[in-house]
């Protein structure tokens, strides 16, 4: 499957039908369903696809049989009495829904899918067959004047392709077991969509998408295509894939948009005791595969242990691209025991040691941007992690805590009233993904 159709926004949150009384929309589904059927080659995405549609408009009711007859569609009645639906007025939702589903990235499908519809509403061949054409394209003023009634759907789908047409920017995290990296990725998305529990790692490659557009869903690749992934289908990996990848699509949140091409790819802990595969598969993907950027993540209550520095030392002999190195974890330092700065220079000393000439090194809190995301965008807290909130605000309002002050970039600017905008400067977040989505390729 195409993985691009992962980054796809969605528009069934302004589709026309969903307006329409329960029966409308059973029999408009029903005829999308029976040109998708036409189609021997439907694949996940159609399935997945299809399996959204119903829900977001139907429900829990059921499809109606039906066929194509010249004069249009007829429905038959388990009484065997038919009736017909007009569906006039829908017609290029139609054919647009069509080829979303079917053919968003494949145009000889959808010439197949164009004549099947026109067989439905033949005296509109001429204007199907001319939105048919705009939906391939990305500059679609011509649709706000011909076809004013799909004009915003229209304009998702033109924003859908613009947006994968870009370079896309690939980012890899490594790090031992215990650094934070799912909650750094966590942190990065601005929303829950991987695993934190050591128990629960499997030795698979996540590659994490941003989506064009915020719509509400993460999608999920793990054998199965789920384009409503619930916290459940993403916490747990499923036994049934045989692969060594699972795909998440989600829009990144952040206090500016992101619209950036960018995925991040997420790689096994490499010091996992039970799981020597993980190492390997690891230092497999490093060594073998191109990236834009290698974040290198250091658990800062464990620094200079022989793991982290047979990895480090891996990583310099076998990597040659640009790398930035992440301290996670600072946030427990008590002052006058413990100083973030002479952890940094630490790091930086053994990272020298390791061949690094000039390495760029910088403290984050993962978990405390991930809480402060989490509470911006109005996502429910355990009492524990407000609890830990709280402990954070506090810690990381403190002169050494302020993490954004060790970056050699300027600080985002923030509102200096919002405790949450805040706590993310201060735990380095914006910091980091200014030097990620800035990054030139």
């Amino acid at each position: 499957m195409n993985i691009e159709l992962l980054q796809l926004r969605q528009y069934l949150e302004i589709h026309p039908v969903a307006k329409r009384e329960i029966k409308y929309r059973i029999g408009y589904l029903s005829m999308i369903k029976v040109l998708c059927d036409l189609h021997t080659k439907r694949d996940k995405w159609c399935n997945a696809m299809f399996s959204l549609m119903k829900k977001s408009l139907i429900g829990e009711a059921e499809v109606t049989p039906l066929e194509i007859t010249d004069s249009g569609i007829i429905f038959k009645k388990k009484d065997n009495s038919r009736f017909a639906y007009i569906f006039h007025k829908y017609r290029y939702n139609i054919l647009i829904d069509c080829l979303f589903l079917l053919a968003f990235d494949n145009k000889k499908r959808g010439k197949k899918l164009l004549n099947d519809v026109c067989r439905i509403f033949p005296r509109n061949k001429k204007k199907l067959m001319l939105l048919s054409e705009y939906f391939y394209k990305t500059d679609i003023e011509f649709v706000r004047k011909e076809f004013p009634s799909v004009y915003n759907i229209c304009s998702v789908i033109a924003e859908n392709r613009k947006f994968i047409s870009l370079p896309r920017k690939n980012v890899i995290i490594t790090a031992n077991m215990s650094a934070g990296k799912s909650t750094l990725i966590n942190a990065l998305a601005g929303k829950k969509v991987n695993m934190t529990k050591n128990d629960t790692c499997t030795a698979k490659i996540h590659y994490l998408l941003n989506k064009s557009g915020e719509d509400g869903l993460s999608y999920e690749f793990d054998h199965e295509l789920e384009l409503n992934a619930t916290k459940e289908i993403l916490m747990n990996d499923n036994e049934s894939n045989s692969t060594s990848e699972i795909i998440v699509g989600t829009r990144f949140r952040s206090l500016d948009e992101i619209p950036e091409n960018v995925c991040f790819i997420d790689t096994p802990g490499v010091n996992s005791s039970q799981n020597k595969e993980h190492r390997q598969m690891t230092n497999n993907y490093i060594s073998d595969k191109n990236c834009d950027l290698l974040i290198f993540l250091l658990n800062g209550e464990n620094i200079g242990t022989d793991d982290d520095i047979k990895h480090i030392r891996y990583v310099s002999e076998n990597y040659k691209g640009k790398i930035i190195f992440l301290v996670n974890k600072l946030d427990k330092y008590k002052k006058s025991v413990d100083s973030v700065r002479v952890t940094l220079e630490k790091v930086k000393e053994d990272l020298k040691g390791a061949g690094y000439k000039n390495p760029g090194v910088y403290p984050i809190s993962a978990y405390a941007a991930y809480l402060a995301k989490m509470s911006l965008y109005g996502e429910k807290l355990s009492e524990d992690e407000l609890d830990d909130l709280e402990f954070r605000i506090r810690k990381l309002n403190k002169e050494e805590f302020m993490y954004h002050t060790y970056y050699d970039t300027e600080s985002p600017e923030i509102d200096e009233n919002n405790e949450m905008e805040i706590l993310l400067r201060n735990s380095g977040i914006l910091s980091l993904e200014k030097i990620i989505y800035s990054e030139e390729r």
